[in-house]
């Protein structure tokens, strides 16, 4: 790939993810590339051009971008250079749109570029889009309308050499706490057998049925809605059967940890025979927090292992945090 091709795709990546404008080293980018004519008319057609992609950004997250875009261009070719036509006329439209809260609070849709990689085959684009709240809660007061840190961890994670899962061709998997099903789709989208997404918010599931349209990956993925612990210990999904249990940021609630590992261990002792095993990525936000979720394995007796998922191992996408990420193994049995 060419220092053009990569500084567009960089940008790409990053426009249609919404990172932060002030986040993203335009100058760095710049600085190895001409940025003549030629390549703002690619940088345009690639990335803000109307059918560059079918979910652009928020207004308000654009504009930002391309003030921060323009401005970065102009310091690289001076005062003698020029801006090409359309991101100027572009800029300027967005600018005359009003700004309001809703800018902020309503629904946007964020795209995650996937890798091309040799070990996997993905089914239909190559890339997740979900509509999500950037906003740490929604306007329904839950956290599940945004993408957390350890969900991309544990998607990054599958796609890495560190996985246990070389082929989800013939695994079952259930996701708990699903959010916007960024996990559940990706492993959709790795062509898994079945994958079901579950949230104890029935708002939340009804976001993720949205989220399974907008991907075009109805074909192996469904949406239930399940609360953990003794409540809804009759539901079908513990009847089902499962290869791996996953779950991305499900531990952050201290409140919520005796009832999320009874429902582990439910699930991992109907599926013994199957050698079933959950995933779950955890966001280190509490220290304490953390041991209490690993005591409570322990007393239920099941056994796990621990990964750290450090910044080499946080390629793909933009986290927006460098907080300890650790990754968990766990089966039925103590070990």
């Amino acid at each position: 790939m060419s220092t053009d091709e990569d500084a567009i795709l960089q940008l790409r990546t990053s426009y249609l993810q919404s990172v932060p404008a002030i986040k993203i080293p335009f100058d760095n980018l710049f600085s190895s590339v001409e940025a003549d004519w030629d390549f703002q008319t690619r940088l345009y057609n690639t990335v803000l051009r109307k059918d560059a992609t079918a979910y652009h950004p928020a207004g308000l997250y654009r504009r930002q971008f391309l003030k921060s875009m323009i401005e970065s261009l102009q310091k690289k070719i001076g005062d003698d250079g020029e801006i090409y036509d359309d991101i100027l006329i572009l800029y300027s439209a967005l600018l005359s749109q009003p700004e309001s809260l809703d800018d902020i609070t309503k629904p946007t849709y964020t795209t995650y570029l996937l890798p091309s990689t040799d070990g996997f085959t993905y089914e239909g684009d190559p890339q997740i889009v979900v509509s999500e709240r950037r906003s740490l809660l929604s306007a329904n007061g839950h956290t599940g309308s945004r993408t957390w840190e350890a969900a991309l961890a544990l998607g990054e994670y599958f796609l890495s050499s560190a996985s246990p899962v070389k082929s989800f061709r013939n695994h079952t998997v259930l996701e708990l706490g699903a959010g916007t099903a960024f996990t559940s789709i990706l492993l959709s989208k790795l062509q898994a057998k079945h994958v079901l997404a579950t949230d104890g918010s029935e708002f939340v599931c009804e976001a993720i049925r949205t989220n399974i349209t907008l991907n075009k990956c109805a074909n192996n993925i469904s949406v239930s809605q399940l609360f953990w612990g003794t409540s809804q210990e009759d539901s079908f999904i513990y009847s089902d059967l499962w290869d791996i249990i996953i779950g991305g940021d499900i531990t952050y609630d201290s409140r919520d940890l005796s009832d999320l590992v009874f429902t582990l261990k439910k699930l991992l002792k109907n599926n013994v025979e199957r050698g079933a095993y959950a995933i779950i990525s955890a966001t280190v936000r509490n220290e304490d927090t953390i041991e209490e979720f690993e005591s409570h394995l322990k007393t239920a007796e099941l056994g796990f292992s621990m990964n750290e998922i450090n910044s080499d191992l946080r390629r793909l996408w933009y986290y927006g945090s460098d907080t300890a990420i650790r990754i968990y193994t766990i089966r039925l049995g103590v070990y």
